[in-house]
């Protein structure tokens, strides 16, 4: 939402000062307008003609003004406010983190999901939904496991997160069943908002230009890596090292859920891995039936942040993937109970 004192401040703020004094003189001709050799019903013709002038000239600059303050609501919204805003989240058994969000008004239960790419609503939701639109020509990405998955792409009118509200966002619609889940939020909607996981008090806390200076002194900041493709798929990448030995960029992924480590199947060899003695097992696409993909099972040794090796785990059961289409694939909770996500500034925050 925004603050009423926005709109008036905007048309009142010196930059547009020349506004106020134009109008001054519109209406002090208005009043002074008066021709003697005209009668009375030519006169009062020209003044209401220029009355008329004035009304839809305040009328297309405040509109102008609350159009250009709804493009930017996601930046103006509590932005410049002391706290943080709190929206309430429920984590699930695996981890996943589920919050209510609105699209075009409509609410229902997504998931954040850090690895998804791009926002997506389960067929089943978009039943009723209004103003959803296709767009020419469609979105082709990769899944994790090399699985090529072509989409159709809409435009929603708006997604609404707490008091953030995001104008045309793009979306894609699934024909999928995950029992109450009404669909996935990505990284998209937060490209101009950091935003903290707090898996502790459970809530997500929409950061404002204070509080982000705060979480800096109170945490760590990793630099993090994007992968922006057409302003439509949106992930991050990190660096890890594995067993003291290889360095890898790994995407950080909140929809894995919990404590959740997979890696390329061609590096077990250097982390000292022997495939032979490996748990080997096969796992079908939860899209695709028929694609069917090749797992090993092993214990890792230690994973920690390149040059932040404060942040660090001990033994973890991870899964090998022959295909993967990165280095590999982590959780977010092994970096800590809370973990702010700064798109604009190519960072997180540890805590």
């Amino acid at each position: 939402m925004l603050d009423n004192t926005y709109h008036i401040t905007g048309i009142i703020e010196p930059k547009n000062i020349h506004h106020a004094e134009y109008l001054s003189f519109l209406f002090d001709i208005m009043i002074k307008l008066h021709y003697p050799f005209l009668t009375l019903q030519e006169n009062m013709k020209n003044i209401i003609t220029l009355f008329t002038v004035c009304m839809i000239y305040v009328i297309s600059l405040y509109s102008s003004h609350a159009f250009a303050a709804e493009a930017k609501v996601s930046e103006y919204t509590h932005r410049n406010s002391k706290a943080p805003s709190a929206i309430p989240i429920d984590i699930t058994k695996e981890g996943h983190i589920v919050l209510k969000a609105k699209v075009n008004g409509k609410e229902g239960n997504f998931i954040l999901d850090t690895g998804a790419g791009i926002n997506v609503l389960f067929k089943k939701f978009t039943g009723g939904l209004n103003d959803i639109r296709q767009q020419d020509g469609s979105f082709t990405g990769f899944r994790a496991t090399g699985e090529e998955i072509t989409m159709k792409l809409y435009k929603a009118k708006s997604i609404m997160i707490g008091d953030v509200k995001i104008l045309n966002p793009f979306v894609t619609i699934i024909d999928a069943d995950f029992g109450n889940i009404d669909g996935l939020i990505s990284l998209t909607c937060f490209r101009d908002r950091a935003f903290t996981i707090d898996f502790k008090d459970k809530k997500i806390y929409l950061e404002t230009n204070k509080s982000i200076k705060q979480r800096e002194k109170d945490g760590t900041v990793v630099p993090i890596q994007l992968d922006d493709q057409r302003g439509v798929s949106l992930d991050m990448f990190t660096k890890v090292r594995v067993n003291d030995k290889l360095a890898l960029q790994v995407a950080l992924d909140s929809g894995a859920g919990f404590n959740v480590f997979r890696f390329n199947a061609a590096y077990m060899n250097e982390m000292g891995i022997d495939t032979s003695k490996a748990e080997k097992y096969f796992k079908k696409s939860s899209l695709n039936p028929k694609v069917e993909n090749e797992f090993y099972k092993a214990v890792i040794k230690k994973i920690e942040l390149l040059n932040k090796p404060v942040i660090h785990t001990g033994k973890v059961e991870a899964s090998f993937l022959s295909g993967l289409i990165y280095d590999g694939i982590t959780c977010v909770n092994w970096l800590g109970n809370k973990i702010t996500i700064d798109i604009e500034n190519k960072k997180i925050i540890v805590q």
